[in-house]
């Protein structure tokens, strides 16, 4: 059997620019390229923190008309959940956990939900940690660690869990403040959920009966 020549890399790319330059149409003509996206007008992030980069991928995570109300760089505590440390007796725990536990992460905040990713492998991989509709959010508290830190702490309870973020000292406190807000904007119980807590409540009453 007689072997097919090699193409030359030089001649390979030339080859494939062209091949895309002809599909590039037709793709966009099936799925239109996101329009470029601005930076919302709360962002909570050091000064010296370039958007550009998160901005440009994050664009193709939002549908039609969905729009970006915040934008936030804390850390996340996986270990340690918000109602541990609301309650007490956790500083110890809590300033162990930031050093050995606590991620970079990408907080962006629309009108329709709340997307979280960590912030290596959102940039490298695209990837997507958390997708959460507003609508599920039940509580938000904004407060300052007990730690020496003293950082400016955010508390979300959603309906399937409690998320707890920390942010950096450098970040303008007025913008995490803005943050809470926009969130508690949504804090709701469904009547389906505060039927079911009712019903928990007055069952064991009923069966002491």
């Amino acid at each position: 059997m007689s072997r097919q020549p090699e193409c030359p890399n030089g001649l390979a790319r030339q080859i494939s620019a062209r091949l895309l330059e002809a599909i590039e149409p037709l793709a966009d003509a099936l799925h239109p390229p996101a329009p470029p996206l601005e930076a919302p007008d709360v962002v909570c992030a050091p000064k010296s923190l370039d958007l550009e980069p998160y901005l440009r991928i994050l664009r193709w995570f939002l549908e039609n008309g969905e729009t970006l109300r915040v934008l936030g760089f804390p850390d996340q505590l996986d270990a340690l959940g918000p109602i541990s440390a609301i309650l007490g007796g956790a500083k110890e725990k809590l300033a162990a956990a930031m050093d050995k536990v606590a991620a970079k992460t990408l907080v962006a905040v629309t009108d329709r939900r709340i997307i979280t990713a960590k912030t290596n492998a959102f940039l490298e991989q695209g990837e997507i940690r958390q997708d959460v509709p507003i609508d599920r959010v039940r509580y938000v508290r904004a407060a300052t660690t007990q730690d020496r830190s003293a950082r400016l702490a955010i508390d979300l309870i959603t309906r399937d869990e409690s998320i707890r973020w920390l942010f950096r000292a450098d970040i303008d406190n007025t913008q995490v403040d803005a943050l809470a807000a926009v969130l508690a904007e949504s804090m709701t119980i469904p009547d389906i959920e505060r039927d079911e807590l009712q019903r928990r409540r007055y069952a064991p009453i009923e069966a002491g009966k």
